[in-house]
């Protein structure tokens, strides 16, 4: 079997475009809806990644490197453990500031610590993960993330996601003792300005955010008085047409998922984030960006002219206004995008 990753980088080697044919897409204000968002494209097969049992010495190396970069961010004393303590830390936070978003990294051990060296080099404020840090939920597997991510010094917000809980309680129950989450819950918000982020839990309900989370989620939203809310999740929405996630997904319940569009909607929630198909993609409805971001390590499920790629989000906000740029592995920017 082709080396995979070689086999994209031979295969495909241009760029994203855009509806232009720009090999570096133009930022794109919501509303827009250019054509370029709604494309769908085919998929190749997926292949599934070895299960986190040791550090390569490659990664060794990288993580080495890392740490040292680690060090070199002492604002923030807390560890990557303490949900409760990150949000308070981010409470203070003043404009203008960044965050870093990133999903799926599972046991891409290698590619993950080279995406987290460039998240840090740029000190983002935080970072916030959609989920899938690792392979299995196992304490195993937990010790070889935490091994990575454990010393990055910024506030740091999990979203769960499938591998992390697994199909069990007992799967939960591992998840909840890595952090210490507000409650004692796998779903949260924290505010900071006039910025609402919401991290939903789709493993509770197997693609369904139903029961006490609903209603949570409902009395958060309606009385919220922020003018930017965003909400976290593992599996996306709308994945596109030729997703390896399609039907397994929000979108496995149609009437569930478009009643929380719904609700997006009258409470005006700018953009939803998600992972779970390992590639980039944007799309906006109803004025809502909807961008899935699950190219953190885990095998790639698209081509990279289709979102296959590596990569993370680096989101900067100022006053009023929210710029977005997706960065690959190898630091270049494959799209950018504006909130207003």
């Amino acid at each position: 079997m082709k080396n995979f990753e070689n086999y994209f980088k031979k295969k495909w080697i241009n760029p994203v475009r855009n509806s232009c044919g720009a090999s570096k897409p133009a930022g794109i204000v919501l509303g827009a809806n250019p054509a370029a968002e709604q494309r769908d494209f085919a998929a190749p097969k997926w292949l599934r990644p070895r299960s986190r049992g040791f550090i390569s010495n490659g990664v060794k190396a990288l993580l080495l490197s890392g740490m040292i970069l680690l060090a070199s961010f002492p604002s923030y004393a807390g560890s990557i453990r303490e949900v409760s303590q990150s949000i308070k830390q981010v409470r203070s936070i003043e404009l203008p500031f960044h965050l870093a978003i990133i999903g799926d990294s599972r046991s891409g051990d290698k590619v993950y610590t080279q995406l987290l060296k460039r998240i840090l080099e740029r000190n983002p404020q935080f970072l916030i993960h959609l989920g899938d840090m690792i392979n299995i939920p196992h304490e195993k597997e937990w010790q070889g993330f935490f091994e990575i991510s454990g010393k990055m010094g910024i506030p740091f917000f999990p979203v769960a996601g499938n591998h992390d809980v697994g199909t069990t309680s007992l799967g939960e129950e591992i998840y909840r003792k890595q952090f210490s989450l507000p409650g004692g819950k796998t779903y949260y918000a924290f505010r900071t300005g006039e910025f609402l982020f919401v991290i939903l839990d789709s493993e509770k309900g197997r693609g369904r955010i139903i029961h006490e989370q609903l209603s949570w989620l409902e009395d958060i939203l309606l009385s919220s008085k922020e003018k930017f809310k965003f909400v976290f999740i593992h599996r996306p929405f709308f994945p596109p047409a030729d997703s390896l996630k399609k039907g397994r997904s929000m979108d496995r319940y149609p009437l569930e998922r478009d009643d929380l569009h719904q609700l997006f909607l009258k409470t005006k929630v700018k953009a939803v984030f998600a992972g779970d198909d390992h590639r980039y993609d944007r799309r906006e409805k109803d004025g809502i960006l909807y961008l899935i971001s699950g190219g953190g390590g885990a095998p790639l499920t698209s081509f990279k002219e289709r979102g296959g790629y590596f990569h993370y989000v680096w989101i900067s906000v100022q006053k009023g206004r929210i710029e977005g740029e997706v960065v690959d592995v190898d630091g270049q920017i494959q799209d950018t995008f504006v909130i207003e």
